[in-house]
């Protein structure tokens, strides 16, 4: 396996070096058919993982070498691939440590590649001037100070558990124990975190000793939460709807059950923003314009269908025996869902979380139709 590793380093290593000069075009530093090279030393990469794989294989069970080194190229080719969609996440944080507050700063000329490219931030120019300048006018109270605290070390704690868990160091049931406990922990101090932030905290102090509201380049923390806690809340609402309404629909038989679940199928074939106007103008009689609970609310109502739809499709799959045996045993129809449905339900609750959190995150016309202030 070394010197598998040390043959794949070497190819890369000398395809990578052959790379012709690079020359800058509209800001971008260009290598002439650099695409190629990069793709060579990628397949390189997989090809050498999956060999090591293979080998590591063959040493300890002969039958599962060819699925090792299937799965570890497998692996090695999606983790280029998110990489790659991340480069402009990269990008835009090595441009946060320039002195210059622009993207349209000329990019260094001498350097290494990462830097000239603006991958990397520039040495001679690194500073942490534009994070002063975002967080100079941001006051952390000393209650959410403590709560930073609690949250950081219950991720070293999840660390520090993952670890020994690896190391066989604590037993399994323990180590599940504590994960739960510091989950839970890193999840509901954040929340509480995230809510006691308030318009109030972002302010500066003028030559007169005057509170003066800090202008927005100066209130990102303040986005950020806003952007967290509607995209939080609509994720809890669209959860709490999901499992109630996809467990009546896969569970139970009532009038227009059918009709109801067609409809939800027939809203879902138009797009959001046909719903603007209504959407508008139930929020003005309601008098929810420019309110953060008019935005959930607009959000969570988006997230009736799909969301049972998903949760019921995944109840179908859960044997009904299970419930039935609860009940059997003297669980109500609520006792058997609480108890039963939702524990083995956690990875899709989560799956619907996660999706209604980005989708939520990530939208834009509704949120400004709504938010005008």
């Amino acid at each position: 396996m070394a010197a598998i590793a040390l043959v794949t380093i070497g190819a890369i290593a000398t395809l990578l070096g052959s790379l012709p000069d690079d020359v800058v075009r509209n800001r971008f530093v260009v290598i002439p058919n650099g695409w190629a090279y990069v793709l060579g030393a990628f397949a390189i990469a997989i090809l050498g993982i999956a060999a090591s794989a293979y080998a590591f294989g063959v040493a300890t069970r002969p039958g599962r070498a060819v699925a090792y080194a299937i799965t570890m190229g497998t692996h090695m080719f999606i983790w280029g691939v998110i990489l790659a969609i991340f480069y402009p996440v990269v990008y835009l944080l090595a441009v946060s440590f320039n002195r210059n507050d622009t993207l349209a700063a000329a990019l260094p000329r001498e350097g290494n590649l990462f830097v000239r490219a603006g991958v990397l931030p520039n040495p001679a120019d690194f500073s942490f001037a534009q994070y002063e300048k975002v967080l100079s006018h941001t006051t952390i109270l000393g209650y959410q100070w403590v709560l930073i605290g609690i949250i950081a070390l219950a991720v070293v704690g999840l660390v520090v558990v993952g670890v020994a868990g690896k190391l066989s160091t604590i037993a399994p049931h323990h180590a599940d124990r504590w994960r739960a406990w510091l989950g839970w922990s890193v999840f509901l101090t954040a929340a509480v975190l995230v809510v006691s932030i308030t318009p109030a905290q972002f302010y500066g102090v003028n030559e007169l000793g005057e509170r003066v509201a800090a202008s927005s380049e100066r209130t990102i923390v303040l986005y950020v939460r806003n952007t967290l806690l509607v995209s939080g809340t609509t994720g809890l609402f669209a959860v709490l709807i999901a499992t109630t309404a996809g467990y009546a629909f896969a569970r139970m038989k009532f009038e227009g059950r059918y009709q109801t679940l067609l409809t939800f199928v027939f809203v879902q074939m138009f797009p959001g923003f046909m719903a603007l106007v209504a959407i508008f103008w139930l929020m003005v009689q309601l008098d929810l314009l420019n309110t953060f609970s008019g935005l959930i609310l607009a959000y969570s109502g988006g997230a009736i269908a799909f969301s049972a739809w998903i949760f019921k499709g995944y109840l179908e799959s859960v044997s009904p025996a299970l419930e039935e045996a609860a009940m059997v045993d003297g669980a109500t129809r609520w006792g058997a869902f609480y108890r039963i449905i939702l524990p083995v339900s956690v990875p899709m609750l989560l799956f619907i979380f996660l999706l209604q959190f980005i989708g939520t995150y990530s939208e834009f016309i509704l949120a400004n139709t709504l938010l005008q202030g």
